[in-house]
């Protein structure tokens, strides 16, 4: 298995796995709408979010098979004495999962971090989302916060 920095090209794929990602998380949450039924606006987001230099926007293949990608980026703001990381997506296709590579690409989206003097990372995931929160734990994470959500 190969972890390599994001390239256009691969821009199909990255939908296909955040369309699979949606699928995933909108059991956890109703009220997600499905961001990745992409309009022009959110393609070239996406574009440029693999272009830039302040996100890191990887992806495990094999055999020239793209099967999973994480992405984030250093959360720019003074409320930290110390650099911190934000894991914003991960996502492996289903018939790759229980494979270890969500595994390695946490670590290789770690060591990236690290190479840019992050000190902690972070992540969000839903309560109910037990395969997702074991393999976090399984890495270090520990639980640090939670944040509350009412419908008014």
């Amino acid at each position: 298995m190969n972890i390599r920095k994001t390239k256009i090209e691969d821009y199909d794929k990255i939908i296909e796995l955040y369309k699979e990602l949606y699928d995933t998380e909108k059991i956890f949450d109703k009220n997600l709408t499905n961001i990745y039924d992409v309009s022009n606006k959110q393609k070239e987001n996406i574009l440029k979010r693999i272009k830039s230099r302040k996100e890191i926007f990887l992806v495990a293949e094999e055999n020239n098979e793209i099967m999973g990608l994480v992405d984030g980026y250093i959360i720019d703001n003074n409320n930290h004495i110390e650099k911190v990381g934000y894991l914003d997506h991960l996502c492996v296709f289903k018939e790759y999962r229980k494979h270890g590579v969500g595994k390695r690409l946490i670590e290789e989206f770690t060591n990236k971090m690290k190479n840019k003097n992050v000190v902690y990372l972070k992540l969000n995931a839903f309560e109910n989302n037990l395969p997702a929160i074991e393999l976090y734990k399984k890495l270090g994470f520990e639980e640090y916060s939670i944040y509350y959500m009412k419908k008014i």
